[in-house]
């Protein structure tokens, strides 16, 4: 055998440990992840409804899951605080990978804590990170009992553990491995990290779709391209998304540096933010609340009704209704994730663009359910998401993997164009140069 293995040339040796190395950690990975985020949704789900059985204003229970996030969780680890990929970004780019556990572990009952108490925000962050530091401590054990991995390995196991992640919430298994990579190393990413992320993320869909679990966002477009007259509006659409990206990140700047979360005390600003979130959107549209899944179904389905909430489409146009809507998203996002509670950007970010997408087509009185329709959908999902994130390949690939190859045109060109009018700032700076979920003063963890 060790004849045979011999005869093998040296790179192709290397080439093989390799490919055999991280098929293995995607696959794991892929479980991982999507095992994870359906307990995750299962648990908040669960919590979710018992809370509502109670039949209490809503708006009370976003504060009772910061007294037990700032109460609890923050206290024994304060790192757990925040949003997720700042401290994903500050850990691949620092510290090769290297995520301590004990900020994994209680980011997780964070993140709980938030989403299932009507807390606004996505699940992508904090469960990505999650993941993925799970699967960089794994790796670190296993670089001190075996000498087929490496301590190195840590960074692209924690990549695939985010790639994972998003496979398994948008069951995007090319652009959750994308995703993974451009939104720490956009300007060089190289097949070392690409790689893996893509096996994970398309890992985890497999495993999501040989066990029948749907993604968390759904969409549902129809098959046909949209009307070519209409791509200068789309220009127009994608440059707005990119200026939404832009007043989206600096309003979260402005409302972290006005909490300022880690001074004073932190327990008081989490509650004080989660009041006002939740009394926003329960004075607007209950829909605000939580992960906000209600309004992507809504958007798809035209249901004005569900997106005026409490506002009366009698008394406000309903282009109107939308961009008070997304302006309300943003706001509440922003309010409790600057805070200090422990939720998402990316649903949100994906939300306010289709949002915007929606108002756009109203105004030009494109009808509903049409291609056009639901291109200009796609448009300001994936403008949006780049332009807040600077990611615009996973942007692209995710919206033509969501969407279908048919919205392609508007998928790339608007992912371009939005991540052209916000390139040189995303909404993570200011937690990865030493905000919300930054290294500490100190220089300590993360």
């Amino acid at each position: 055998m060790k004849f045979l293995f011999a005869l093998i040339p040296e790179q192709e040796r290397i080439s093989y440990a390799y490919l055999l190395k991280w098929i293995i950690c995607s696959i794991v990975a892929g479980f991982l992840g999507s095992g994870l985020v359906h307990l995750f949704v299962w648990l908040s789900t669960f919590f979710s409804e018992m809370l509502q059985a109670l039949k209490l204003p809503l708006f009370i229970w976003p504060a009772a899951g910061a007294l037990l996030a700032g109460g609890i969780f923050y206290r024994i680890e304060r790192h757990a605080a925040g949003e997720g990929i700042p401290s994903y970004i500050q850990g691949l780019q620092r510290s090769n990978g290297k995520l301590p556990f004990s900020v994994t572990f209680y980011k997780f009952w964070a993140a709980l804590a938030t989403l299932s108490t009507f807390g606004n925000g996505g699940i992508v962050g904090p469960l990505g990170r999650v993941c993925a530091g799970i699967m960089s401590s794994v790796t670190g054990w296993l670089a001190i009992a075996t000498n087929f991995w490496t301590d190195d390995d840590r960074r692209t196991a924690a990549i695939c553990g985010l790639a994972a992640t998003i496979g398994t919430i948008f069951h995007s298994s090319i652009g959750g491995g994308i995703f993974a990579v451009e939104i720490i190393q956009k300007a060089k990413m190289g097949y070392k990290d690409l790689f893996p992320g893509i096996l994970a993320s398309a890992s985890a869909v497999f495993f999501c779709k040989v066990v029948g679990w749907e993604s968390f966002y759904r969409f549902d477009a129809v098959d046909r391209f949209m009307d070519l007259s209409l791509i200068g509006w789309l220009v127009v659409l994608a440059m707005l998304a990119g200026g939404v990206g832009g007043a989206y990140t600096m309003l979260y700047i402005w409302i972290a540096r006005l909490f300022g979360r880690r001074k004073g005390n932190v327990l008081l600003k989490v509650v004080i933010g989660s009041l006002l979130s939740g009394g926003i959107a329960w004075v607007i549209n209950p829909e605000l609340f939580g992960t906000s899944n209600g309004l992507i179904d809504a958007i798809f389905q035209a249901d004005y009704h569900l997106l005026a909430g409490r506002l009366s489409t009698t008394v406000l146009p309903v282009g109107l209704i939308l961009i008070i809507m997304l302006i309300a998203k943003a706001v509440c996002n922003c309010i409790t994730v600057g805070s200090g509670m422990s939720a998402g950007f990316t649903g949100p970010a994906a939300i306010i663009g289709m949002l915007l997408g929606m108002a756009m087509a109203h105004f030009l009185h494109i009808p509903t359910g049409t291609a056009s329709y639901h291109a200009f959908i796609a448009a300001g999902f994936a403008a949006m998401m780049a332009s807040s994130m600077n990611i615009p390949l996973a942007a692209a690939v995710m919206t033509i993997e969501l969407f279908g190859l048919q919205y392609s045109f508007p998928a790339g060109f608007s992912a371009v164009i939005g991540f052209q009018v916000m390139r040189h700032r995303t909404i993570y700076d200011y937690a990865v140069n030493g905000g919300e979920d930054g290294v500490d003063d100190s220089g300590d963890k993360w």
